[in-house]
């Protein structure tokens, strides 16, 4: 019998061997079906990071009947049903274009209108897209219990075209530059009295 520097056999010491070449190979293939399966899923985090808050569109899961949406759009409308049902703030809080993008500052009583419409059963909504503008469209909101409402759905990313958000909820803030408004003119005389 050979035995090598280590006091063992050679032919432990090449088994040995061989099974850390196998494990490493092994942990390499793992490691390569791994990256195959979650780069892409990674990349799109980066790339929606990098394009902003509002660079794609929430998706919900919530009963309606949504004719002429795209998948992006109809997400976007059944999550709005739900923060309405809900009458939830933060959910509303999805849908719009992001504080610092433009949005709201916040939500009023105005915005909840149709909350017990929206929990009452299935809405129909109806998406008419704005044929000289493909970042806009008109949603027509018909309730189970027969109210409707109507939005506005705008792209709110020009970089991407999974942005969809509803533009026309919530408070926004005075514009600081925006001009004083016009006092009354004062005649100069005095009130009698």
């Amino acid at each position: 019998m050979v035995r090598g520097s280590d006091g063992g056999t050679a032919g432990a010491g090449a088994s040995r061997r061989r099974a850390r070449r196998l494990a490493t190979l092994a942990a390499s293939v793992a490691l390569a079906l791994f990256g195959t399966w979650a780069l892409p899923a990674g990349w799109r985090q980066v790339a929606n990071a990098f394009a902003g808050p509002d660079a794609s569109a929430p998706s919900c899961s919530w009963p309606a009947r949504i004719e002429h949406a795209d998948a992006d759009q109809a997400g976007l409308i059944r999550c709005y049903l739900r923060a309405l049902a809900d009458h939830s703030d933060s959910e509303l809080r999805a849908v719009v274009p992001a504080a610092d993008n433009a949005g709201p500052a916040g939500f009023s009583a105005v915005d909840f209108t149709h909350s017990a419409d929206a929990a009452d059963g299935v809405a129909t909504v109806t998406l008419a897209a704005n044929p000289s503008d493909s970042a806009d469209a008109e949603v027509t909101i018909r309730y189970a219990d027969g109210a409707r409402d109507a939005l506005e759905i705008h792209l709110a990313n020009p970089g991407s075209t999974h942005s969809w958000r509803l533009g026309n909820i919530g408070t926004f803030p005075s514009d600081p530059s925006a001009p004083s408004p016009v006092a009354p003119p004062t005649t100069g005389a005095s009130p009698a009295g």
